[in-house]
């Protein structure tokens, strides 16, 4: 849409990049954190969040809600948004939730077509609301070669990331961050203070800031649990709507129990990162890499020169370890050799259904590497492969299709009501696709679309981004879609949900009969697995 047509409907939910100058350093991180490793928790809080799916396509607008449910103590929250097609960053910023604290936002299309956040929440951000407000979702990550028109769409659909990066603990001075950031009778100073003669200078101090001590002296603690995020897709033409939770990761002891973290709070700054990207993250295109040939070592450099604002990511170790060993154990978390769930289609109540898989580990194994803007037309765009994965996305099961990263070894299995199953194999079709590979995954965030007629638009939430029709031979029903991965019994880390909707026909007259229907995914999980 080329309008904001929420802006009436949710006004009364809805409530520079800063960056020094100077060399940043890194101490040892707070090697003595408690935490041992990460999981998937059952609570529906965390130290990190994964909303699996946003979209601003066509009138669709997406609402989030993080929660800090530590009463406690306040977080510094760092909150992602990656693109559908590569996971390629489009907008990031942090948040400070005082503690008990709720952030909202409303995200949509400009008029422009490209996706813009909305916030009026009072809780404190860097940068200004103001200015994530007037700020368009960025493109420079993107495909240089694409047209306005197609990096525009690309800004529409994918995920999010949410990470406590630190937590802000309670003082009853004028000093460090908490004061700045504490809602009093719902109003925080988001600023330098100063009070009883004390100036507190804590907001700019975090500006250029990322040694582990010196964030301590600002009132910043090591991360525990306790965000949580609900996430709601509504198309007010349509009078339609679905929502979610986002998933909870939790870094944990020895006894599974929730315990602090390392800190991984970097400022939000353009401030190069070059010299800690190893040390922060497995984004293959943000790290250098060696290439040895004829008995000679040659550095490459960053595909992406990466800046303080690419930190963290979903690699940065909350536990000891290397960020490629976290990427590994959180794929290995979200991991499933099958994914379940049911369908409709039936035309008597206009019905339609999509199910949306999202892969937010894939980035840290395997990337999209696109050519300069200015290259020639022969210099095509390369896949990346992180040499520390395991496993997962690797070129055995992955391959390139334009500049798309498109997973292989995808198998359906859909029945109807009547515990029938195709007579055939080749019943089943997904378009479109290679001739000879059955490629389903071709988007870090893929809409599988059913009889949908081959159509490049999804029948219910709209997507274009990475989209399949599967055209399954009934109208209404259950499929099992099996995900082997790379390496036998291993599975994929995937995410996500059925989008259902349909419309009752028998509505008297100015009564709306759209009705929409969301299931979470069922998984069959890895058993003994090798990794």
């Amino acid at each position: 849409m080329k309008k904001n047509v929420l802006a009436l409907s949710i006004a009364a939910m809805v409530a520079g990049f800063a960056g020094g100058a100077s060399a940043m350093t890194v101490a040892d991180n707070d090697p003595a954190a408690a935490a041992t490793k990460l999981i998937v928790g059952n609570s529906g809080t965390g130290h990190m969040l994964v909303v699996p799916y946003f979209s601003t396509q066509a009138a669709n607008a997406t609402l989030l809600s993080v929660i800090n449910t530590d009463t406690v103590n306040g977080k510094a929250v760092k909150v992602r948004f990656r693109g559908a097609a590569n996971s390629d960053d489009i907008f990031d910023f942090q948040v400070f939730l005082s503690p008990g604290d709720v952030w909202t936002a409303e995200v949509s299309q400009n008029a422009q077509g490209v996706s813009r956040l909305v916030t009026n929440d009072a809780s404190c951000t860097k940068p200004a609301k103001e200015t994530i407000n007037s700020t368009p979702f960025i493109t420079s990550r993107l495909n240089p070669k694409l047209s306005a028109e197609e990096k525009a769409n690309q800004t529409r659909e994918g995920y999010i990331e949410i990470f406590n990066m630190a937590d802000i603990p309670p003082v009853t001075t004028n000093t460090g961050v908490y004061p700045l950031i504490k809602h009093v009778n719902g109003v925080a100073p988001c600023a330098n203070v100063t009070a009883n003669g004390v100036a507190n200078t804590a907001w700019t101090d975090l500006n250029t800031n990322t040694d582990a001590g010196g964030l301590a002296a600002l009132g910043l603690a090591r991360p525990t649990t306790g965000l949580a995020a609900n996430w709601t897709l509504i198309n007010v033409p349509k009078a339609v709507a679905w929502s979610g939770t986002a998933t909870g990761i939790e870094a944990v002891n020895a006894d599974n129990n929730p315990v602090a973290a390392k800190y991984v709070y970097f400022p939000q700054s353009q401030v190069s990162a070059a010299g800690l990207a190893a040390q922060f993250t497995a984004d293959p295109l943000l790290n250098t890499t060696s290439v040895t040939s004829g008995g000679v070592t040659t550095t490459v450099p960053a595909a992406v020169a990466p800046a303080l604002y690419d930190l963290p990511d979903m690699s940065t170790p909350y536990v000891a370890g290397t960020p490629a060993a976290q990427a590994t154990a959180l794929s290995r978390a979200l991991a499933a050799t099958s994914v379940i769930n049911e369908y409709w289609t039936d035309p008597a109540i206009a019905a339609a259904t999509d199910w949306v898989f999202s892969m937010p580990t894939r980035r840290y194994a395997a990337a999209v590497k696109y050519p300069a803007a200015g290259s020639d037309a022969s210099v095509k765009p390369v896949a990346v492969y992180n040499p520390g994965n395991i496993g997962y996305f690797t070129a055995d099961n992955t391959t390139l299709v334009g500049d798309r990263l498109c997973v292989r070894n995808i198998s359906t299995g859909p029945w109807d009501r009547e515990e029938r199953k195709p007579q055939a194999a080749d019943d089943v079709v997904i378009s479109p696709g290679v001739p000879g590979e059955a490629v389903l995954f071709c988007g870090e965030v893929s809409v599988l679309s059913f009889n949908n007629a081959a159509s490049s638009v999804s029948g219910v939430i709209s997507g274009t981004v990475a989209v399949k029709d599967i055209d399954v031979g009934f109208q209404d029903g259950w499929m099992r879609l099996d995900t082997p991965g790379a390496v036998a019994a291993n599975g994929l880390p995937v995410l996500g949900q059925a989008f259902v909707s349909a419309y009752n026909p028998q509505v008297s007259d100015g009564t709306s009969g759209n009705y929409n229907i969301g299931w979470s995914h069922r998984y069959i999980r890895p058993v003994n697995s090798p990794l």
